[in-house]
Order: C-alpha cells, then structure tokens, then sequence
C-alpha cells in the first residue's frame, strides 16, 4: 500500500495512499499523511487544524502507462495561541512549496539532456513546461570540469560558430577511453596558451604522444606544451591529403570534358537558335566515366569489388563489367592509371606496418624517394609533405590499449575517435538550431558524451535513478 515512498524515492513512512482512480490515460493517485499533533514552531502552543485542502501535482513518471498525478491532502494548521496565530500548510518531502511538479523531475530532466537526439524544446514538452525552464535547470545542476589529461590525448578543431570571432572550436579527447576531456570556444592562440598554461606542469608531463592532423600549430603544441610528448600525425589525414590531390585532378579533368561538350554543342545549333541560360549538353563518353566510376581510382583497391559478369549499360548500350569500366577510364587520361597505382603504393605501407615503427620508417623513405622522382607532381608534392611530417607520421605507427565496449584492445594511434565525436557536436547544433550560450553548450557536450559524468563531485549514473525501468509499481 505505501509503494509510492519507493517509486517516488522518499523514505517517509508516513505517507499513505488513500485512493488511485483512472481518467483515460491519467491515473490519479490521493497520498496524505496520519493526523498527529501539531505544534507552533514560534511559540509551543498546539496548533488547530483549519481543514483539508488538495493540492494537484504532476508526477512526471509513467505507471503502467499511465502519466501520473498525485493528489496532496494537506492539513491547513493555526495556532491557538491568539497573540500567536502562526499559520502554515503540511508539507511533503517530495515536492517544494508552490511547485506543482515532483522533485523528481528536475534529475529526470537533467538526465534527459543526456540523450543527444533531444532538444530543450522535446524535454520541456514531455514534462509539461517550457523550455527555458528545462534549461535553467540544467544549468542550475550541470556544470562539469576538465577531466585530467593521460599519457595520449587527441585534438581536433570542428565547426561551430558559435564565437563571432572564430568559427571553430577545439576538442580534447583522452585516446584509450574516448571521453572528451574539454572543448574550447576556440582554436586560437589567444584561447589555448592560457588554457594550456594553466595546466600543472606535473600533468602536462604525464602526455607522451600528441595526436592531430597536420595543422602547423597544432604540431607545436608539443613544444610549447608538453615537455615529454611527441606529436602523432593521424594516417586518415594523410591519406585525405593525397585523395585530394587525385580529385583535384579528377576535377579537372571533368571541368576539361564538359567545357569542350558544351563548345561541341553550341557549334552544332543553328545561328538563329535562342541558347538557354543553361545548356545541358548531350552526355559524353569521358563526362559520364569520370562522373560515374572515379571511385576505381579514388577508393582503396582491397575495398572494391570487381564484378567479373556483364550488366547492360544504358549509357554505352552494350554489357560491361568493372574492369570494362576500368580499362574505359584509363584510356581517357594515361596518368589515372599510374595516380591509382602510386596511390596503392601507400594505402599498402600504411596498412602493413602497424606496430613496427622501426620497419615502417625504412619503408617510408623509400617511398619518399620513388615519389619525389616520379613523374606525377601530385606525389611529388606528397613526397614534400611525408618528408617535412616523417617522425609524426612514424608515430601513428605505434599500437596503445583502449577501452571500448568488449574490454581492452590494441589500436594505431588514431584520430578516428576523435573524429566522431565531432560528428557528435556537429548533432548537437545542428538538432539545437544553433547555440549562442557556449558554456551551456559545452557542458550539454561532455555531459552527453562523457560514459560517467560526475555532477557537484557525483557519479551521476549513481545519482539520477531511471524511474521508467523500475520494477516496482503501483498496484
């Protein structure tokens, strides 16, 4: 009879459930305490019952399906002391005076801000109230610190825009747990000295590798920062800055193809022709190719997969397969072939040599070498930037342990975590429509991301209770 105290969390013996009655999908449930005396708290006198008076609370915990509303029966007391006649109403530890919702809902809300998907209007609509609200209240509870930095951390910048100033801001990831140590507003200098600065000297220390893409000043955080780290270069970046060289290449290519289609066409009107604001000329052989099929040279070989069996074409009208498709892009420019095949040359590199630094730096130069000779300019410029990042890149050769969901395991030195979680941040405006409040921004990150955020000094996994998976209901 008295499960109410353990849905609502209350230890108060006192309280006692009189009546539960159902109005379509609202159960109403009336709780009031046993008559005992009462006494002023001015003068000792006894105090004198003035009556019953229900007070209607929302209870923003669903029973059995039900949204729940509790009916507060609460004494009204005047003391009989008529120089006296201190008057006040019974109170019940749950709910604050002149609140008409629970104290339970300001951690629901809270812990519903851990859900990224969910935006300050979805909350304040679930527990009936306004958004502003919801989000004073957040503000009122959450307010994380830096967590301390570990021996690998990562960095990155995202986008943000949230500053007038600088549209990028900076996230810290600690490498082997994947939660985010802080975000800054920005990426500026003016921002990370004093922030890096600030930092004891002995946690610094700790930091030995230093994981970013290949942003300059990001590289001499090590030096200005970190006295015993070194500074790791993330392979995807790498490898992105040579898929862009091939697909600038690719651009232009098809800006070649397109300008000489076009001049065909408007060749072939008659003079008295009215031409269009824009002019889709017929579809080529070489737009269509390399339109349609420049991922056989952009994408890793091993992650394609040839089709040996003919499929009919629509656009060359006869049965193809992918090497058909292959051969046909090739002859359209001779240097596609040998882009695809220096560029394999270095997806393999990257591939094979995870944990064997030492092995990986003999094979690095050679290919520092066979790219600064080739014919290409695309790697000869490659052979620059491996040659001016060499120990960095070496670096992301060495294996760490992380903690992920099945335990510990062994991993490159990466910023493919850390990218990620910029995607998270990036949902999180996007679903916000914006943020102009940074700190109410950043706090609403780490405490979504972080796998135990620690409230007032708090596990708040431990201090936020899931109502809703709860066993023990009303009957």
């Amino acid at each position: 009879m008295n499960s109410i105290t353990d849905l609502l969390d209350l230890e108060d013996n006192d309280v006692t459930i009189t009546d539960i009655t159902v109005e379509g999908a609202t159960k109403l449930i009336t709780l009031e305490t046993s008559a005992k005396q009462s006494f002023c708290p001015l003068c000792g006198f006894r105090m004198h019952s003035r009556g019953i008076r229900t007070r209607k609370v929302l209870h923003p915990i669903l029973q059995d399906g039900y949204s729940l509303i509790l009916l507060l029966k609460q004494r009204r007391w005047r003391c009989i002391n008529n120089d006296c006649r201190f008057e006040t109403n019974e109170n019940f530890k749950f709910v604050d005076k002149n609140r008409r919702q629970s104290n339970a809902t300001d951690m629901l809300i809270v812990h519903a801000f851990r859900d990224l998907n969910e935006t300050s209007a979805s909350i304040a609509k679930r527990f009936n109230t306004s958004d502003t609200h919801v989000n004073e209240i957040f503000d009122r509870y959450v307010k994380l610190d830096r967590l301390e930095l570990t021996d690998i951390i990562s960095i990155d910048e995202v986008h943000t825009e949230i500053e007038s100033d600088c549209k990028y801001a900076l996230v810290i990831q600690d490498f082997h747990t994947g939660d985010p140590i802080d975000i800054l507003k920005s990426r500026k200098s003016s921002i990370t000295e004093p922030y890096f600065s600030n930092i004891p000297i002995e946690e610094r220390k700790r930091v030995k590798y230093l994981i970013s893409d290949m942003y300059n000043p990001y590289i001499r955080f090590v030096d200005k920062y970190f006295p015993n780290a070194v500074s790791v270069v993330d392979s995807f970046h790498v490898i992105q800055w040579m898929n862009n060289g091939i697909d600038k290449y690719f651009r232009q290519l098809l800006k070649k193809y397109r300008d000489r289609d076009r001049e065909r066409f408007l060749s072939s009107l008659q003079s008295d022709t009215v031409i269009p604001d824009r002019i889709y000329p017929p579809l080529s052989d070489e737009v269509y190719l390399l339109s349609k099929y420049r991922f056989l040279v952009l994408s890793n070989q091993a992650n394609i997969t040839y089709h040996s069996d003919t499929r009919y074409d629509k656009h060359f009208h006869r049965l193809m397969n992918t090497y058909d498709y292959e051969d046909a892009l090739f002859k359209i420019d001779p240097h596609l072939r040998s882009l695809r095949d220096l560029k394999e040359l270095y997806i393999q590199f990257n591939t094979h040599y995870a944990g064997d630094v030492l092995n990986a730096g003999t094979e690095l130069d050679k290919l520092i070498k066979l790219y600064g000779s080739c014919e290409e300019k695309i790697f000869r410029d490659f052979s620059h930037t491996l040659k001016n990042f060499r120990d960095p890149i070496l670096n992301s050769f060495v294996m760490a342990q992380k903690n992920g969901p099945c335990g510990l395991y062994d991993s490159r030195l990466s910023n493919g975590p850390i990218e990620s979680l910029n995607r998270k941040v990036k949902d999180l405006k996007r679903a916000g429509r914006g943020y102009k409040n940074f700190e109410h921004f950043r706090n609403r990150f780490l405490y979504a991301t972080r796998n135990r955020p620690v409230l007032n000094g708090t596990d708040s996994s431990i201090q936020i209770h899931n109502y809703e998976d709860d066993d023990e209901y009303i009957d």
